[in-house]
């Protein structure tokens, strides 16, 4: 499985919004957006309040939160290639994790630990990507210097 390029903006970003929703004892998540078939992240989602339920040991993105992403990336010829999220101690998949997250060939989970003090470097985070019948562990995103477009999504859209 060909590794994520991330920017460090982007990493930054996520952390602080994990660390955000980790003071308030729960998870959060985003997803991350790439042109087709290109390892680069030019887009990170981070997710809304509007059909998004946050638990301190689950993340649920209702599908009415979700299609208005799908259709952006539609819209700006993008695809979604990865799902981050936190959990409160361990990066592991969970049951849930593995049954209720996009299950599309080269699709690509990743957690990150310690959702109270979560770390900036993915290489403690977990990451897993789906090959078609499970989740194989992968190598982790590779920071890079470029910049990184931001949006939130959730059921009143994207912005």
């Amino acid at each position: 499985m060909t590794q994520l390029h991330i920017g460090a903006d982007a990493v930054d970003i996520m952390v602080a919004d994990v660390a955000r929703y980790g003071a308030l004892g729960v998870e959060t998540g985003s997803l991350l957006l790439t042109p087709p078939g290109e390892p680069t992240v030019t887009v990170v989602a981070l997710a809304g309040v509007a059909g998004i339920e946050r638990h301190p040991g689950l993340l649920i993105f209702s599908a009415a939160a979700l299609n208005p992403l799908f259709s952006y990336a539609e819209d700006t010829g993008l695809q979604l290639r990865a799902q981050v999220h936190s959990h409160m101690h361990d990066a592991f998949l969970s049951h849930t994790d593995k049954t209720g997250n996009i299950r599309m060939p080269g699709f690509i989970a990743s957690v990150i630990p310690d959702f109270g003090t979560p770390s900036a470097d993915p290489t403690v985070w977990g990451w897993w990507a789906f090959d078609g019948d499970d989740w194989t562990p992968i190598d982790a995103a590779v920071v890079t210097t470029q910049t990184t477009k931001v949006i939130t999504f959730d059921a009143d859209g994207v912005r």
